[in-house]
């Protein structure tokens, strides 16, 4: 989780490394329980991380390699600049061919061109917000 959020520090992530308590695995953010350390921009971006550790933790294990998948439903909310949500998708992306995972997202904005592992399918209908 730290070396995904190590991009994002100084910009959306301004807080302390995660760690986690051995004892009853709760996540903390320097020194707080991540859910109270955490604004709204850095949540998103924890839970990003999160799965971007997910998708690596048969391999750090050693375990057998079986086939992965990941769905994010609308990932990047909160104000996160279309910027960062880019450069979140290509590190997915590579997480991705890298674990042999398929990860699938559901968002507003258009994903990056410069990774040849992403597809953009766009919705044959698109609906306003109320």
């Amino acid at each position: 989780m730290n070396s995904f959020l190590a991009d994002f520090r100084g910009g959306v992530w301004v807080s302390s490394d995660v760690s986690i308590r051995d004892s009853d695995l709760t996540f903390y953010v320097g020194t707080r329980p991540w859910d109270q350390a955490l604004g709204a921009e850095a949540k998103v971006l924890f839970f990003l991380a999160y799965s971007y550790a997910m998708l690596f933790l048969e391999q750090d294990l050693n375990l057998e390699r079986v086939p992965g998948f990941l769905l994010l439903d609308n990932p990047c909310q909160q104000g996160i600049a279309p910027s960062v949500v880019q450069r979140v998708l290509l590190q997915l992306a590579d997480a991705a061919r890298e674990t042999g995972t398929q990860i699938i997202s559901t968002q507003a904005v258009t994903p990056p061109g410069s990774s040849p592992s992403i597809r953009q399918i766009p919705m044959p209908t698109v609906y306003a917000a109320p």
